[in-house]
């Protein structure tokens, strides 16, 4: 599982996105589960799930979309994914301080 912060540009115009991306995990059902300062985000999320890869293994991507200031306005960025596969929920996140 990668987490992606969104570029200076995005940061700087408008509107970012802020990616989860899962490779690789089988069987296709898994969610993803956006939180920013540890609130969960509803409603401004899209994923995107490939067709099976040739090793039988599928991958996903989650875009979380805010504007500029909301994105401005808070520190921590996580995804966390829940998949059968996995014991308990996989979170990566990101300070953006860090970034």
């Amino acid at each position: 599982v990668f987490i992606f912060p969104p570029s200076d540009e995005q940061v700087k115009y408008g509107t970012v996105s802020v990616v989860c991306l899962l490779n690789n995990f089988y069987p296709r059902e898994a969610s993803v589960k956006w939180k920013v300062d540890d609130v969960v985000q509803t409603g401004n999320s899209q994923e995107s799930v490939t067709e099976q890869d040739k090793d039988n293994t599928y991958s996903l991507s989650s875009t979380l979309t805010l504007s500029s200031t909301e994105y401005q306005q808070h520190k921590v960025y996580a995804c966390e994914v829940t998949h059968q596969g996995l014991s308990s929920p996989l979170t990566k996140s990101f300070n953006k301080g860090d970034c």
